[in-house]
């Protein structure tokens, strides 16, 4: 499987120190753990638009290709106005969340 984020990306932004590495890593876990509850715990179409425009690029920037693409669906189906596609989405995004996590060495959350 590939890997869920690019980490090489992150040393060409930040630099190759490990402690402001894995900062960067907790800090971008934090705001994809918060937009996953976010997402989940509302039914404000709008507002989810907003979390997942969010989520994507920060997915983005640090190479996260596939979580940047489910937050793409997810920010797509809440314009659309197609909650059931919003919460199809959810277990993808959950699992690319969890995949950072896992490859960043950073426990569950």
């Amino acid at each position: 499987m590939s890997k869920a984020y690019d980490r090489a990306r992150l040393t060409e932004l930040f630099g190759n120190d490990f402690r402001a590495l894995a900062e960067v890593e907790r800090e971008f876990l934090d705001t994809a753990r918060a937009a996953e509850r976010e997402i989940t715990g509302t039914d404000d179409l709008a507002a989810i638009a907003r979390v997942a425009h969010r989520l994507k690029g920060a997915s983005g920037m640090i190479g996260a290709d596939a979580l940047c693409r489910v937050a793409d669906g997810v920010e797509r189906a809440a314009n659309a106005v197609d909650r059931p596609g919003v919460r199809r989405l959810h277990g993808a995004l959950s699992e690319e969340v969890r995949r950072v996590a896992e490859q960043a060495g950073v426990a569950a959350g």
